[in-house]
């Protein structure tokens, strides 16, 4: 019997490096600090420290940057036995500006990306259909063989009865050669089978090919009936529709914020620590929005995810639920 996690990520576990020169544009950042990163590695270490069991399955570069991943990521405690090193693949480096109150640029160097490379073989499937969310990442849907990989595991959490996640995680610059109606096409697969979807205005327009957050959540409930959509929405908060047509809204915590990276990494992970312990829609949205509001005001993403004390304490610091 395999043993049972509560979250499953599948997808990005790669290397940050945020520049440790505040206020400096990118060209000019001299010091950086190293973190492991990727939205999927982001999510495992956010449900770990909040006390979720979490694994991560992706590929990793067979060298001492995919040992460093795999090593941070146990540190953290999340199950990196469904990690493996690729001696194809590379790992994706990330570098950062930290312009300290607005969100800085970054760049990705993800050449022959070792996430990409994840197999179908990969996905353990006892694990998966028994775990109680499984999420997977658009930008898993960017490249073969990972996306098939990623329908698959989608599949079996859905057979297993697990919450089948579609983080829309919208990269831009990791589409580049693949034309809009493929794009949707892709998108369109894992949507029809998720029963949760996750992103911002942008990664619903992307995933849709609408330019319109009501026209993009109209169109994906279109493409899922039964499927619970959620949209963040920066400093107004998040937004969760039901299948049955409810319309659940958490208003912000406002903070003031070192970096906008990491906050729908942290808001994933808060939202499904709710969910998977029965709390109400409302208190799982505004749980998420604490923990991604504590990720924003720290250096790092996967290091500054919070713990559920720490969350907990914030949200009464800041007035509630």
């Amino acid at each position: 019997m395999a043993e049972r996690y509560d979250v499953i990520t599948i997808g990005r576990a790669g290397i940050d490096l945020y520049s440790l020169d505040l206020y400096a544009p990118l060209e000019e950042a001299v010091r950086f600090a190293r973190y492991v990163g990727g939205s999927a590695a982001n999510i495992a270490v956010g449900a770990a420290r909040l006390g979720l069991r979490s694994a991560l399955i992706t590929r990793v570069s067979d060298d001492e940057l995919g040992e460093y991943i795999v090593r941070q990521l146990s540190r953290m405690g999340v199950d990196a036995r469904f990690i493996k090193k690729d001696p194809e693949g590379k790992v994706g480096i990330v570098f950062a500006e930290i312009i300290p109150g607005r969100d800085g640029r970054f760049i990705f160097y993800r050449e022959k990306a070792s996430d990409l490379l994840l197999r179908i073989e990969d996905i353990p499937s006892e694990a998966v259909e028994s775990a109680g969310a499984v999420v997977i990442t658009g930008t898993g849907l960017s490249a073969e063989p990972s996306r098939s990989a990623n329908y698959y595991a989608l599949e079996l959490a859905r057979r297993g009865g697990s919450r089948a996640v579609l983080n829309l995680d919208w990269r831009p610059s990791l589409w580049r050669n693949i034309g809009e109606a493929e794009r949707l096409k892709y998108y369109r697969k894992a949507m029809e089978i998720a029963n949760i979807m996750i992103g911002n205005r942008s990664e619903y327009e992307a995933a849709t090919g609408k330019t319109d957050l009501e026209e993009a959540l109209k169109t994906a409930r279109d493409i899922n009936s039964e499927a619970l959509l959620v949209a963040t929405l920066g400093r107004e908060g998040s937004i969760a529709l039901t299948s049955k047509g409810e319309v659940v809204r958490a208003k912000p915590y406002i903070v003031n914020h070192l970096k906008g990276l990491g906050a729908g990494d942290g808001f994933i992970a808060g939202l499904l620590y709710g969910l998977l312990k029965g709390w109400d829609l409302y208190r799982s949205l505004r749980f998420g929005n604490a923990v991604g509001a504590i990720v924003v005001t720290r250096h790092s993403c996967s290091e500054a995810m919070p713990t559920y004390d720490e969350t907990m304490e914030f949200i009464e610091i800041n007035g509630g639920f």
